[in-house]
């Protein structure tokens, strides 16, 4: 349980996630499988795990939330730069999602937090285990 904690709170988690919302969001939409989810919960998804694996590197929440909602809008950006052959353009609406994603990602942080009291670990940054919690 411990190493699985440390890979969630591990920065390069983070920085993983963030390099791997941008190549999917690159790739030709014509590339990716049929049948996937709606567009804008992909975003909320891939946003709310932005914002949950950043929320371990830094105690300002409101900083993480503005880094996704940046993030997202930059992304938009960047799809609306690529060539018409990616079947790939700016989508506020996309943006949005990945804002609310960010919110989610506070909440979700807060609530693995909670999770993992039970299980006796505490600080959110090194999960040392809590000898109070065994007693």
């Amino acid at each position: 349980m411990k190493t699985i904690i440390q890979l969630i709170q591990s920065k390069y988690t983070a920085i993983f996630w963030t390099v791997l919302i941008l190549i999917l969001c690159t790739i030709p939409s014509e590339s990716l499988p049929k049948g996937q989810p709606n567009d804008k919960i992909s975003h909320f998804i891939f946003f709310a795990g932005f914002a949950f694996f950043w929320f371990f590197q830094s105690s300002k929440y409101w900083l993480i939330i503005l880094m996704a909602a940046l993030y997202g809008i930059g992304i938009e950006f960047w799809q609306g730069s690529l060539p018409k052959s990616f079947h790939r353009s700016f989508d506020w609406y996309d943006a949005l999602a990945d804002g609310i994603g960010g919110i989610m990602g506070l909440i979700t942080y807060f609530l693995f937090n909670k999770l993992i009291a039970l299980f006796g670990f505490t600080s959110h940054h090194n999960f040392v285990k809590n000898k109070d919690a065994l007693n």
